[in-house]
């Protein structure tokens, strides 16, 4: 198959610009990490705890306004932690980013396989102490995982 020129243009320069925007965020690796490590620190510490002293009658409305506000910082780190974990496996693929490739999907499991779920049902059913306690439990999990992906990247740098 023989290509043009300009196809073969368009293709370098979508590719040059991927290639860019995986060194970027691979140059910035630690900070993506770091801003995991203190989000979801703040979240096991602080936020999920306090869900156990709203009030009832409130606390439907202020986690569903939680959700939405809290996944503009969220969604972007974790898209492109794992764009970068993914890419590092990739291009470096040593021990150390296997390792954080590990972590990352096990953070995003619990979040999509336990956390998510938890949270749609508070939001449908109201204040469960239940499942607050286990949303807790849980975040404990992503915590963890987030704080040694956080430490094997500090590690790296």
């Amino acid at each position: 198959m023989i290509e043009s020129s300009d196809h073969r243009e368009k293709t370098n320069g979508t590719r040059s610009k991927m290639i860019f925007f995986l060194e970027t965020i691979h140059e910035h690796a630690l900070a993506i990490d770091f801003a995991m490590f203190v989000v979801i620190w703040i979240v096991q510490v602080i936020v999920y705890p306090s869900f156990l002293f709203l009030e009832p009658k409130s606390f439907q409305e202020w986690h569903t306004c939680y959700c939405g506000r809290i996944s503009y910082f969220v969604l972007p780190l974790m898209i492109m932690q794992v764009l970068e974990t993914v890419s590092s496996c990739f291009f470096v693929g040593t021990e150390s980013e296997w390792f954080r490739l590990a972590g990352v999907l096990l953070a995003w499991m619990v979040t999509f396989l336990h956390s998510a779920p938890l949270h749609k049902k508070l939001s449908l059913n109201g204040k469960v102490d239940g499942d607050i306690k286990s949303l807790l439990r849980g975040n404990l999990l992503r915590s963890i995982t987030w704080t040694l992906v956080f430490f094997v990247s500090f590690w790296n740098y």
